[in-house]
């Protein structure tokens, strides 16, 4: 019983780092979204979606999707202890 709940700790623990480096992945795409944006309105043009802002938005989609899994992981695994 103990081992069981020493090990999910840890999981929940490990999976709350991968939770902090998918974030620090996102927060680095939406830079490149936030550059792009406030580049062209500052030009007055009309936002361009290029494909260097269209792999930033997958990127940020894919971070998004991985967080929510892992947080309903933790989520499962609080509930076994």
């Amino acid at each position: 019983m103990i081992d069981e709940l020493a090990r999910n700790l840890r999981a929940i623990h490990d999976l709350e780092r991968v939770i902090r480096i998918w974030e620090v992945v996102r927060d680095n795409a939406q830079e490149v979204v936030n550059e792009s944006i406030g580049n062209r309105e500052e030009r007055g043009d009309f936002v361009e979606i290029t494909p260097r802002v269209t792999r930033a938005f997958a990127c940020i989609v894919i971070c998004n999707t991985s967080i929510l899994a892992i947080k309903a992981r933790i989520d499962e695994l609080e509930r076994e202890d």
